[in-house]
Parts: structure tokens; C-alpha cells; sequence
């Protein structure tokens, strides 16, 4: 994979110093308040916290590291800017993973590309040579589902959501993630034939 992954959150907020913040015992709230009162500093401690699955997240979508790593780092900016509509009285990642997503889709938008996989054991994200022909045929397939079912996908087999924690993160009721889940996977084990038989 192009060398990225470390996403700096001196990237993403640069006129910040990255000093560390002297109280480690700040909890994510604590951590917002200050956030929503201006404090640059403690927004570090957010974006630490999260650009990893942020950077993993944009990938999983825009299939780029350098485009991820945009995607993502704009994200975290659009994020401080609106902070002010994030409410307070629930989690942030939910909140901050839809300004995630619109981005991904706007990106997606401006240059559109478009089984019984055992997906849970394909290390997608890292380099393998053995596995490296099974891969591009796997992202093929899932770059033809429809957004919605590259979704859950992306957030199911790739960062280990569970459905309870899919259907917070994307607004939808648990029955319409499972649902969504399982034409996912019928699509794409069907699109997956079509590579294989046609090789």
C-alpha cells in the first residue's frame, strides 16, 4: 500500500502545535466542550482518537490512499468548523462518520468509477501477493454495488462494526442493516461469478 497510513493530525489542523494535552484523563466529552468553546488544542485528541478508521473508512470508498487521505483530512476539518451543530448528548463518531460519508460520495460523484466470499479473511488493506489478484477481483465487485450495500460492507467486513453499531453510525434501523447485509453479499457473490467464469 502507498506509504500514508499515518494520518497527522497536524494535517488536518496545521496552525495548531502538536503539543500533547497536559490533562490525559480528558474523556471524549470533556474533550468536546472545550471543542465547541474554540479550544484548537483539545480538538487533537478527537482527531487522534479517530483518523485511523476515518483514513480506513474513506479508503474503503474512494479505493485511493492519496484521495483518502483528502477525504479524510477534510472531514476532520469540516468537523471542527461545524462543531457547533454536533450535539453534545450523543456520541460524536455517528455525527462526524455522516460528514464522512457525504464527502466520500461527493468524491465518488466527481470521478465515478464503478458469494460466498469468505470476505472476513481477505487482509484488503494490506499487501499480500498471494492474495493480491483475489483482492482487485473482490474490490471490483464491491465498486459495482450500490452505495448503500458497499456500505455495510465496508463498515461490516472491514472495520469489524457490529450491526448494532452500523445502524448507529449510518441512522438505519438493525432490521434494515441485517437486510441490507444480506442482498449485499447475494450481489456481490453473484457479480464475483461473473469475474471468475469469465477469466
Amino acid at each position: 500500500m502507498a506509504k500514508q497510513t499515518s494520518l497527522c493530525a497536524d494535517q488536518v489542523l496545521p496552525s495548531v502545535c502538536m503539543s500533547p494535552m497536559t490533562d490525559k484523563a480528558l474523556t471524549e466529552r470533556q474533550m468536546l466542550e472545550r471543542v465547541r468553546r474554540g479550544d484548537r488544542e483539545a480538538y487533537q485528541g478527537i482527531v487522534q482518537r479517530y483518523m485511523q478508521t476515518a483514513y480506513y473508512i474513506a479508503l474503503g470508498f474512494v479505493r485511493n490512499p492519496q484521495d483518502a487521505l483528502d477525504v479524510s483530512q477534510d472531514a476532520f476539518v469540516r468537523a471542527f468548523r461545524k462543531i457547533k451543530q454536533y450535539d453534545p448528548e450523543k456520541r460524536f463518531f455517528p455525527w462526524f462518520y455522516r460528514l464522512l460519508k457525504n464527502l466520500c460520495l461527493d468524491h465518488i460523484k466527481k470521478r465515478r468509477r464503478l458469494a460466498e466470499v469468505p470476505l472476513e479473511d481477505v487482509q484488503v488493506f494490506q499487501e499480500d501477493k498471494d492474495n493480491r489478484e483475489l483482492k482487485e477481483i473482490i474490490w471490483k465487485g464491491i465498486e459495482q454495488l450500490p452505495f448503500e450495500q458497499r456500505e455495510v460492507i465496508i463498515l461490516r467486513y472491514f472495520q469489524q462494526c457490529s450491526y448494532q453499531e452500523i445502524a448507529e453510525v449510518t441512522g438505519k434501523p438493525m432490521g434494515t442493516v441485517m437486510s441490507s447485509l444480506f442482498y449485499a453479499k447475494k450481489k456481490l457473490k453473484d457479480i464475483l461469478k461473473k469475474y471468475w467464469y469469465s477469466e
